[in-house]
């Protein structure tokens, strides 16, 4: 089974492709400004090359959103292997992404977050069974 590319990978892929063909900035400088003038989250050059190069991982959802706006790829292209793919394993993708996002809110809204959860959870529970609700 083939390893999992990293974020750094995936992020120096995108990099390198995009100065190959001319379709982005050339310099962490140049991608940090484009970053800003698109309404993303301030990132300097030294953190995108942080990324870029594995020093820094996981970063958060808002810093890949920008990345994957810039590039112009989805953002799952950042969790998405070629082997989930082949084997139809989007609910890993999404779960990745959802706890991605649940990082950045507050402990209360993280609770939140998990109590809607738990009443999603029991709705379809009780469809499966035949139920009409929760």
């Amino acid at each position: 089974m083939p390893r999992q590319r990293t974020f750094a990978e995936k992020l120096s892929t995108l990099i390198d492709s995009s100065r190959a063909d001319g379709r982005a900035p050339h310099s962490y400088r140049e991608m940090s400004a484009a970053i800003e003038r698109s309404g993303g989250p301030a990132m300097s050059p030294a953190y995108l090359q942080q990324l870029a190069t594995g020093k820094r991982i996981n970063p958060k959802i808002h810093y890949v959103e920008a990345l994957a706006k810039l590039f112009g790829v989805p953002v799952t292209y950042f969790f998405d292997d070629e082997d989930e793919r082949a084997s139809g394993d989007a609910p890993a993708v999404e779960a990745k992404l959802m706890a991605m996002r649940a990082q950045e809110l507050s402990p209360q809204g993280r609770r939140q977050v998990m109590d809607l959860l738990d009443l999603v959870e029991r709705y379809e529970r009780a469809e499966r069974e035949g139920h009409s609700g929760p």
